[in-house]
Formats: C-alpha cells, structure tokens, sequence
C-alpha cells in the first residue's frame, strides 16, 4: 500500500472511537481479517464482533510494522555500503550468519548473536569475521536492533547486494548472554551422507542443503599452500592461527564477489575433468592452451557427486539460476528463524 493511503488509514483508525456510533461499521472476524490484510498488518484487530473497536490495536501494529521496516531498511543500507565499499568483505557477512545460526538444536541456541563471543575457535578464527563483526556494532547502535537481527538480516542484504535473490527475514531475535555450545559447525571434509545428517539436525531438506551449500559462490577458504615450515610445527590453537594468518586464501568460484550459480558449475566441471583421458603430459610440462583453470573446491563440495539425489539437485541448479535462488532464499529463512 502506498504510504500516503497508508497514512490515511492510521489516522482514521485513531479517530474510529470518536466518530459517531451510527457510522461504525461492525467488524466482525471476516472484516477484521479482510481490513488487516488491506492495510499490510499481520495481526488482525482483537476485538469481540460487533464491539466497538480499540483503535490503539490498530496504531500499535501499524507503529510496530512501520518500527521494523525502518530496522530492516537501516541494516540492508549499512550492508550496502560495506559491499559497495569492501565488496571482497561482503561473504564474510554471510558466513558470520551461518556460523552464528548453525549452532541451534532445538535447545534455545543459535541464531542468537553468540558468535560475538566465539570468534576465538578454530572454525572462526582470522580477521574476515571480525571486521564483519565490527560492522555488525554499527548496526545494532545505529538501527537500535539486537546483534541477533543485525546478523542474520546483513547476510540476506549482501547476497542481494551481490546480485543474488532477495531474502526477506523478520525481526524478534533475543540476544545470548554467552556462547553456545561447541563442536556444531560442519567440517569441510564431510561426505555426501554426512552432510546430509547434518543439515537434518538444522531442519533442512536435501535441496536446501545443497543451496545452502551453493554459498560458496562467493568468498575464500584458507588453504595450507605457503603455510612456513615453522607454523605447521605449531599445535593446537596457535597452529590454527597461525595458518589462517600465513595460508593462501583461495577462491571457492572465479567470481568470488557475485553471488550466482557458477559454484554447481565448477562442482560438475571437476567430474568431467575426472572423466577426462590421463594427459600425456604432467601439469607444469604444459603449454598454455593445454591447461585448465585451477578448481579450488572443498571435499565437501566434491562430496556432492557422490550421492545420486544430491548430484541430481546439483545438475538442477547448474542449469537454472531461478531455481537455485528459490531455493536458497528458503533455506536461508528457515535457518535463521
């Protein structure tokens, strides 16, 4: 509805008590939920049929709807700007939404704004996520949000940002006090059958999994090439460290800042290229048009061929964009509710 009819109609539902009661109309449940709906309010005014009808219900749901949307516009422009900025920044947005979600069982956890409180773990550790985060302040001090929505309303924001589908997230996240528990972020050696186990523990089909996994479209992971003799000698903590700081970060697609569905492409572009004849010839003994851009893809990403229903899904979104996008916005909502 256009603001100005919008603005007619408020003003209207606060003068509806002092009108004369011969212009009432009864509202009975039917009207209600019809006038509701017209106005663009997802709660229907609670007042008994016939009555004559509390006009604040209506302001406070109209004040509340607007308070939200003006949270929610707020967020997106801060990420915005970051990606128009920093645009090799903006995965880092969307992987601080995953991270800080994918903690939730069922047990009250995730997402809930904790990952503010776990960046010292191994699978957080490196300075992408914190300069996300630090982001992610100016957010929840300027939009007057929780880091909870600022989170996961950012991650949507900049996969649109980068071209990808528009991801609508509502607000009402309550912030944790603490971390959660540990151990419950996946590992990027997981098998098809592995993978699969998880993201059912996240409420996620086998279509969502697979585009949720799509993702790593954009962005870099940290690999072992450069690393130095005495930063692999380290143990525990400080050798995560020290790789994510001393590792090559290498591209998961060629266009690591644009969120489509090259990934699936590339997924099956190493299968042909497994497929292939062994060459005559060893890598580094190759002229130039007999080589082949590099695949930088995860175990976990080539663990996708390897189960029949999983490699269909991946086929499907390798030749239709539209459904992929569908399909992610799905999965994204659901994991962040």
């Amino acid at each position: 509805m256009p603001p100005l009819r919008r603005c007619c109609w408020a003003v209207l539902l606060v003068a509806w008590p002092s009108l004369p009661w011969c212009l009432h109309v009864p509202l009975d449940s039917t009207r209600r939920r019809l006038l509701a709906s017209f106005l663009g309010l997802s709660t229907p005014i609670s007042v008994a049929a016939n009555a004559r009808p509390d006009a604040t219900d209506w302001a406070g749901a109209f004040a509340a709807k607007n308070a939200a949307n003006a949270a929610d516009g707020c967020i997106r422009s801060i990420a915005k700007k970051y990606v128009e900025m920093m645009p090799d920044s903006a995965p880092s947005f969307l992987r601080l939404a995953f991270h800080d979600a994918a903690t939730k069982r069922g047990d009250g956890q995730g997402p809930n704004g904790s990952i503010r409180f776990e960046l010292e773990r191994n699978e957080n550790l490196g300075p992408s996520l914190q300069r996300a985060l630090r982001a992610i302040e100016e957010m929840v001090n300027m939009c007057h949000v929780s880091w909870a929505d600022a989170i996961a309303v950012s991650g949507a924001a900049v996969v649109e940002a980068m071209g990808g589908p528009a991801v609508v997230v509502s607000l009402g996240r309550r912030d944790a006090a603490r971390p959660d528990g540990e151990g419950r972020l996946p590992e990027g050696g997981l098998t098809a059958g592995a993978l699969r186990d998880y993201f059912l523990q996240l409420g996620l089909d086998d279509e969502e999994l697979v585009a949720l996994m799509g993702a790593h479209t954009v962005g870099r992971w940290t690999s072992l090439l450069g690393v130095p003799d005495e930063c692999m000698a380290k143990e525990g903590l400080a050798w995560w460290r020290c790789t994510r700081e001393q590792g090559q970060r290498l591209p998961f697609t060629s266009h690591p800042t644009v969120f489509n569905n090259e990934y699936f492409k590339d997924v099956l572009e190493f299968e042909r290229r497994q497929q292939m004849p062994r060459p005559a010839k060893r890598f580094k003994d190759r002229v130039d048009g007999e080589k082949l851009p590099p695949l930088y893809l995860l175990p976990s990403d080539l663990g996708l061929l390897y189960d029949e229903g999983l490699h269909q899904v991946v086929k499907t979104f390798a030749t239709d964009q539209a459904a992929f996008f569908a399909a992610f916005a799905r999965a994204y909502q659901k994991l962040v509710s």
